[in-house]
């Protein structure tokens, strides 16, 4: 069974995530603060993480980098944001970010992600 961290400090956003992510079957571990997120990667392996791009404290590019300077290779990790402008996805991927999952939530988008090569 796939198992994924939901890094959000806004409670409805964790629930929809969470809800789609139950759709697919997998094992869903939530937590607000990219402090914890690390706290609970660092007790156990996720193929998948989904982190806001804006968070209090560390954000998703923080988490990225974290994944990647820790080398876990095989956890994906995917920003979450509601802004509508551009990202500079060369950058993000630099980082050790998968991809991008927009506000309002696609549950196709979602699948996607998860389903993409898992480990």
């Amino acid at each position: 069974m796939l198992k994924v961290l939901v890094i959000d400090n806004d409670v409805e956003s964790r629930e929809i995530m969470r809800q789609h992510l139950l759709r697919l079957g997998v094992e869903v571990l939530i937590v607000d603060t990219g402090e914890l997120a690390i706290e609970e990667m660092q007790k156990s392996a996720f193929d998948a993480v989904f982190a806001p791009l804006c968070l209090y404290g560390l954000g998703g590019r923080g988490i990225a980098r974290w994944v990647k300077a820790n080398g876990m290779d095989a956890t994906r990790v995917f920003i979450v944001t509601s802004w509508k402008g551009e990202l500079e996805l060369d950058l993000l991927r630099f980082d050790g970010i998968r991809g991008v999952i927009r506000k309002p939530f696609v549950f196709s988008e979602i699948r996607n992600a998860v389903m993409e090569n898992p480990g």
